[in-house]
């Protein structure tokens, strides 16, 4: 049975011996049950705070790269990415067939000068929605393009012929083997003489990441990583902590109960039970042991290349 709100809420009232909550009066609570509702969450956030990675809270993250795009935002859920598992998948099409992308450090991406692609880009948005079979379109702005050449929409190459103020004109449609497609307004589209498969992937300042080189393709890229799940809210909520570690729950939540209470005691009881409990929890689900210092001293043998104890 998955570990709901409220049969955890319940659990920790119970402890405290009060009056247990139902799914119709779980939004009532009052006084110390409601007290009860946020020690649960606030264990639950300890739990997953003490460690990055927690394999019930795995996730895999594939997205379609944008042609001309390098920088990417993280999922909104996100708490640490191993960025060692980031890799393009395999794609006849693209005639890609799938590598391994390189870790590389933000500062060693300026060093190097590979945040000079960044300036190789002009970009811009389509202004209104387009068929796949119009030879004219609108961008929101024209300044910086060729006056000829080709123009990547997501997947879709174009080539135009000429420029008439904000309108690309004479358009080939699904250039260079791609696809003609409809495009919604606000799309990105963008010209570049470079780019291709990425090789490397860079955690930004700003806890993102891009690539280098920037995919020339709508390649997909693929990579592990760890969340951080959202408090819980409704009775019939579900924590992603397995439920053989709800006693874990319980010892944690009801420490913070009494400590509201200024029972210090008691809290001082609970919370040690609940930080061994997390001990647990890591070397059982991630083989995180604590590290023991070898207390044996070595002495030189009476026997000539021996060791005695």
């Amino acid at each position: 049975m998955a570990l709901t709100f409220l049969s955890l809420t319940n659990d920790v009232i119970s402890r405290m011996n009060e009056v247990q909550l139902t799914s119709s009066n779980f939004t009532d609570a009052r006084g110390v049950q409601i007290q009860c509702k946020n020690a649960v969450n606030e264990a639950i956030r300890y739990i997953n705070q003490k460690e990055f990675g927690y394999p019930f809270n795995h996730a895999t993250e594939t997205a379609t790269l944008v042609p001309g795009t390098v920088r990417y935002t993280l999922p909104t859920s996100a708490k640490h990415i191993d960025y060692n598992t980031a890799r393009i998948k395999k794609n006849t099409d693209l005639n890609v067939s799938g590598t391994n992308l390189v870790k590389l450090d933000y500062n060693e991406y300026i060093s190097k000068e590979f945040a000079n692609q960044e300036d190789d880009i002009v970009s811009t948005t389509l202004n209104g929605s387009h068929s796949s079979s119009v030879t004219t379109l609108t961008l929101t702005s024209t300044t910086g393009f060729a006056a000829s050449g080709t123009v990547h929409i997501a997947g879709e190459q174009v080539i135009y012929s000429a420029i008439s103020g904000n309108d690309l004109t004479g358009c080939t449609r699904g250039a260079s083997s791609t696809t003609a497609a409809t495009h919604s307004s606000g799309v990105k589209v963008a010209q570049f003489d470079n780019g291709s498969v990425p090789q490397y992937i860079v955690r930004t300042l700003d806890n993102n990441y891009l690539l280098y080189p920037f995919p020339d393709k709508e390649y997909t890229l693929t990579f592990d990583y760890f969340t951080f799940p959202d408090d819980l809210t409704a009775h019939g909520d579900v924590t992603t902590i397995p439920d053989r570690f709800a006693p874990i729950v319980i010892d944690g939540a009801s420490g913070f109960v009494y400590q509201y209470r200024g029972e210090m005691q008691q809290y001082q009881l609970n919370f040690t039970r609940f930080e061994q409990g997390i001990k647990n929890m890591q070397s059982l689900l991630i083989n995180k042991y604590e590290y023991v210092r070898s207390t044996v001293v070595y002495r030189p043998s009476r026997f000539s290349g021996g060791v005695s104890f």
